[in-house]
C-alpha cells in the first residue's frame, strides 16, 4: 500500500516537472529553431536547385545558339552583296528567341533586306516564328527587259542575277544604261558579269576599286557549266542568283588585298571540316580547285556587285569585258 502511494507521488512529480513554465519555454524554443532550420535549409535548397536549373538552362541554350551559329559562318561569303547584323537574343528559362537580319549595302546606306525571328528550345527542333522573307521572290517576265526580274518578297526591290562567261545566251541585259539614267538623288546596285573569268590582279587593274562592293568567285565546274550549256534552254533558268553567288565584300580601305582570299579560302575549309552546308560548300571548293589549276592556284572572278549614284556607276557602262549587267535594288540617297 505504501509502494504505491509512493509511486503515485512519484508520478505526479513528473507531471509537474512537465508542466513548469521554464521548460516549456525551452521546449518552444527548440521547436521554433528547429523551424527555422528547416526552412533555412528548405530555402537554401531552394537557391541551389534554382541557380543549377538556370544555369544548366543557360548552357545548354548557349551551345544549342553557338550550333546554330555554325550555319551562319558561310554568310561572309555567300550571297551578292549581303551581310547579316544587328539581332538579338531574349532569353526565358527554357527557350531563347533569335532575331535575325539581313541587309544589303548600296552606295553608303543599308536596305533591311530580310528578318527572321526563331525560337531556340532547351531540347528539340528550332521553330521559325516568322519570317520576312526577303529569301522568297517573285518573278516578273518583263518585256521591256527582255527578261524575266526577280523581286524580293519582302521589300519589293530588284534581286540581282549574273551571267556566267561562256554560256550562250538569247539575251544578255545591259542595264548599266538605265542605271545611268536614273535621278541623281538615288544609290543604285547593279551586277556586272565579266566576259571571262578573271584573277584578282585582273580585276584590280580594269574594274578598279570605287563603288566596288562585292565579287563573284568562280566556283563552277566543267560539268556545270557543260550541263548548263546542253541540258537547260531558257537563259532565266541559266543565271545565277545573287543570293546563291560565292564572293567577298571588297573593302575600300584595303581593296584587293590578299587576305580576302586568304579569309575566303579558310572560311570555306573551315566549313567544310564542320560539315556546314555540306553539299554546297564541297561543291565549291571543287569547282575553285578545278578552276585555279590554270592560273597557278589563283581564284577567278565571273563578276562584281557595284553601286552608287547615277554618275558615279557611268564610269563602268563602257569596260568592253562587262558581258552584261543587272540592275538591282535602289533606294533614295537623302
Amino acid at each position: 500500500m505504501s509502494d504505491k502511494r509512493l509511486s503515485k507521488e512519484e508520478d505526479e512529480k513528473e507531471i509537474d516537472f512537465m508542466s513548469k513554465p521554464s521548460l516549456q519555454l525551452a521546449v518552444k524554443r527548440s521547436k521554433i529553431k528547429q523551424t527555422f532550420k528547416y526552412i533555412g535549409i528548405t530555402v537554401l535548397t531552394t537557391i541551389v536547385l534554382l541557380y543549377v536549373l538556370i544555369s544548366g538552362s543557360q548552357y545548354i541554350l548557349n551551345q544549342r545558339i553557338e550550333d546554330d551559329n555554325q550555319k551562319s559562318l558561310l554568310d561572309p561569303i555567300y550571297g551578292a552583296n549581303l551581310s547579316s547584323g544587328g539581332g538579338s537574343y531574349n532569353y526565358d528559362l527554357f527557350s531563347v528567341t533569335v532575331d535575325e537580319r539581313t541587309f544589303k549595302t548600296v552606295g553608303d546606306r543599308s536596305i533591311l533586306w530580310d528578318t527572321k525571328m526563331k525560337k531556340i528550345p532547351l531540347f528539340g527542333r528550332i521553330e521559325t516564328l516568322s519570317q520576312g522573307s526577303g529569301m522568297v521572290y517573285t518573278t516578273s517576265l518583263d518585256k521591256e527587259a527582255h527578261r524575266h526580274i526577280r523581286y524580293n518578297n519582302f521589300n519589293n526591290e530588284r534581286k540581282i542575277d549574273f551571267y556566267y562567261p561562256g554560256l550562250r545566251y538569247d539575251y544578255l541585259p545591259h542595264e548599266l544604261d538605265i542605271a545611268a539614267d536614273l535621278d541623281k538623288n538615288k544609290l543604285i546596285e547593279v551586277a556586272l558579269s565579266f566576259d571571262k573569268p578573271m584573277t584578282l590582279a585582273e580585276v584590280s587593274k580594269q574594274l578598279g576599286y570605287k563603288n566596288v562592293n562585292w565579287l563573284w568567285v568562280d566556283t563552277s565546274t566543267k560539268a556545270q557549266m557543260h550541263r548548263m550549256e546542253d541540258e537547260l534552254d531558257s537563259d532565266s533558268v541559266k543565271t545565277k542568283g545573287g543570293g546563291g553567288a560565292f564572293g567577298f565584300d571588297i573593302n575600300p580601305q584595303e581593296p584587293y588585298a590578299s587576305q580576302h582570299e586568304e579569309f575566303f579560302m579558310r572560311t570555306l575549309k573551315e566549313l567544310k571540316k564542320k560539315g556546314v552546308r555540306k553539299s554546297i560548300v564541297n561543291e565549291a571548293l571543287k569547282g575553285i580547285e578545278e578552276n585555279t589549276r590554270s592560273t597557278e592556284g589563283k581564284i577567278r572572278y565571273n563578276g562584281a556587285v557595284v553601286t552608287g549614284t547615277a554618275e558615279e556607276l557611268k564610269r563602268f557602262q563602257d569596260l568592253p569585258f562587262i558581258r552584261a549587267s543587272v540592275l538591282g535594288a535602289t533606294i533614295d540617297k537623302y
